[in-house]
């Protein structure tokens, strides 16, 4: 019986002895990479370099992981999964990656290593001095009633335009019409104005002030509305001459004087008025009788004196104009603000030194502030096969019509018909993007590949403007029906920022370049230097990229 115990425990003992025997064997199995090999897009390979001992896979002569197009590699007998799979890092590969090996359970790791990765590095086409500030702070922004008297008597619209949670518009004034010809009614008589002509504009008014909560003081600016079925009845019959678009500059001033004193009934202040729209209808000795005028009789009534804004033409006229003429007679104390009328059409060669010239005619004598009283995204069409008026290749001219006014030195903006929200095109998107981030801003020095340039419809325009640490650039690559002229696709177009600032964080993006898409495609980029990024400049589109920087 012991002999028979003796050989049942023999026989256990020797088969647990070779269980653990073959335990060990496949826990002591080598896990090694015995060929890791990539072949690039050259055509040329790249053999691994396997360091057994750290586990580092070395690749030589290979530049940018990315142009890794396949790889060959074999392991020892016993492997059953890689993970990750190599062939899944192809287009994606990063300058180190880790693959595991696996066994059983049991697992090795091996990196490999890109040893020659050479940074990419971009030679600036384009670059911005944040230092380099010119132009001025554009400060306010106005809603313009004078298109629609009506279209704040929603007080939905009047909260977008002025209330604390919109912010988008940023508005602090109104620019509202004088309803003064007898195709109006306004004003049938001196002394006399109708108030069912103003109920509209009155409700307008209420809503707009009623729903401010900006922190500089709220403006009204007025301005002759001259939009009437019968041109030739801009003014009541008491108010002119012979000449029935002429007004006698006394009594044309009484008509104002009339108008404060009935807004001063209604509780608003008159702060600012201009004589003329689109055209001189006085002369210049009579325009500075209507304000002298207009100054004694408001102050002898105890009103606010209104600043005089002026010259207010359809156009600048340069030194040619009326604008000048003022000058001649020394009648330059007769107005307080450079206001004027600048449209698509104007943006080029030929009017902009215009503007130029009646800009630094107005800074001539004194500091002056200076306003585009009625910016304008116009119905425009080379011929009468372009149907679409506002497609995205006329931002070219609307937007380059204010990077005009910002060269030069803006403090207000008033645009007719100011999308106040959604839109069914670009061009309600873009003018919104554009005006929230130029109010509170000033421009920056920027040079493109083109230059600083923007007359011209065959290049790339740009500018770049500062809000204390936030800059907003814009790029505009359109492409003009009116034109042959296609421009490229900048494809990682670089841009880098000077006076040794940084980019503080990611770069937020939206571009259109569609025009069934109105509100454009937004997305973030990564800079790829503290100072510089790369942006995709498509042809047809209006850009506007937006980041901070920090010293």
């Amino acid at each position: 019986m012991n002999k028979i115990y003796l050989v049942i425990l023999s026989i256990f003992l020797f088969v647990s002895c070779n269980k653990d025997g073959d335990t060990e064997e496949v826990n002591n199995l080598e896990m090694t990479f015995i060929q890791f090999d990539v072949t690039l897009s050259s055509g040329e390979k790249s053999i691994g370099v396997i360091g057994e001992d750290n586990k580092i896979i070395s690749l030589h002569g290979v530049k940018d992981p990315l142009e890794i197009k396949s790889v060959t590699y074999k392991y020892s007998e016993g492997v059953s999964i890689i993970t990750p799979n190599p062939e899944t890092r192809i287009g994606k590969w990063e300058v180190t990656e880790k693959f595991r090996l696996h066994s059983d359970g049991d697992f090795e790791e091996y990196t490999v290593e890109i040893v020659d990765f050479e940074k990419p590095t971009y030679a600036n086409k384009a670059t911005i001095a944040p230092l380099e500030k010119f132009g001025r702070v554009t400060k306010y922004h106005m809603y313009d009633l004078n298109h629609n008297a009506g279209a704040l008597n929603n007080i939905g619209n009047a909260e977008k335009a002025f209330g604390e949670d919109s912010g988008q518009a940023k508005m602090n004034g109104l620019r509202v019409p004088l309803f003064c010809g007898d195709a109006f009614g306004g004003h049938p008589a001196e002394g006399e104005v109708v108030e069912s002509v103003y109920a509209t504009l009155l409700k307008s008014i209420e809503n707009a002030k009623a729903s401010y909560y900006g922190t500089e003081p709220f403006m009204i600016f007025l301005g002759l509305k001259v939009l009437t079925s019968n041109k030739a009845e801009y003014f009541p019959d008491w108010v002119t001459t012979e000449a029935p678009t002429v007004p006698n500059p006394v009594k044309y001033a009484q008509l104002i004087v009339d108008y404060v004193a009935f807004m001063h009934e209604h509780g608003h202040v008159v702060n600012y008025v201009a004589f003329d729209k689109e055209a001189a209808r006085m002369d210049v000795t009579g325009f500075t009788i209507a304000v002298d005028t207009l100054r004694a009789r408001t102050a002898r009534l105890g009103y606010v004196v209104p600043k005089i804004v002026a010259p207010e033409f359809y156009k600048p006229l340069g030194e040619s104009g009326s604008f000048n003429d003022l000058y001649k007679i020394n009648g330059e104390d007769r107005f307080d603000v450079f206001g004027n009328h600048y449209y698509m059409n104007h943006h080029n060669a030929t009017i902009h030194p215009d503007l130029k010239y009646e800009y630094e005619l107005a800074q001539s004598d004194k500091y002056r502030e200076a306003w585009a009283t009625e910016a304008h995204w116009d119905a425009l069409r080379c011929s009468n096969v372009y149907e679409n008026d506002r497609e995205i290749w006329t931002s070219e001219l609307a937007i380059g019509c204010m990077f005009d006014w910002t060269d030069l030195g803006l403090d207000l903006v008033s645009w007719w018909d100011y999308p106040l929200s959604g839109g069914n095109a670009p061009r309600h998107y873009i003018t919104r993007a554009y005006t929230e981030a130029l109010i509170g801003s000033q421009p920056i020095r920027m040079l493109d590949h083109d230059g600083e340039e923007v007359l011209s419809r065959e290049k790339l325009h740009s500018r770049a403007y500062i809000r204390g640490n936030e800059v907003n650039v814009f790029f505009i690559n359109t492409v003009s029906p009116c034109k042959t002229f296609i421009p490229p696709f900048y494809e990682e177009y670089p841009v880098g920022i000077l006076d040794g600032f940084k980019i503080d964080g990611t770069i937020s993006v939206t571009q259109w370049d569609d025009d069934d898409q109105p509100l454009g495609a937004s997305f973030v980029i990564e800079p790829v230097e503290e100072n510089q990024f790369l942006i995709d400049i498509t042809t047809g589109s209006f850009t506007h990229v937006s980041f901070k920087i920090k010293e």
